[in-house]
């Protein structure tokens, strides 16, 4: 079992992490295409799910790159909240809970 001291360092370091990701968002980019007339042209969302719902967002071609961006970096902040919160259970399990 790991010691306080041990999950606090820890902790300070994903929180750093946290604090510093750059701009993002959750959801996942979508790209398709989508029928005019005798043409497919190609049509980009952005799908989250919200309170069990799922929405999306239409993007135009001219975010496209910085939305895959940000759901990229929307994803690596979903496995730093996941490990805070598994880090967090621990200490609180250990008595331990910050001022």
């Amino acid at each position: 079992m790991e010691g306080i001291k041990q999950l606090k360092t820890r902790r300070s370091e994903l929180l750093k992490d946290f604090s510093e990701a750059p701009l993002w968002i959750n959801g996942s980019v979508v790209e398709t295409t989508r029928k005019t007339g005798d043409n497919e042209i190609p049509f980009y969302y952005l799908s989250q799910s919200i309170k069990g719902k799922n929405k999306i967002t239409y993007i135009s071609a001219a975010n496209l790159e910085r939305f895959k961006m940000a759901a990229s970096e929307g994803a690596k902040v979903k496995v730093l909240q996941n490990e805070l919160s598994s880090i967090n259970m621990k200490l609180i399990k250990q008595g331990c809970c910050d001022d």
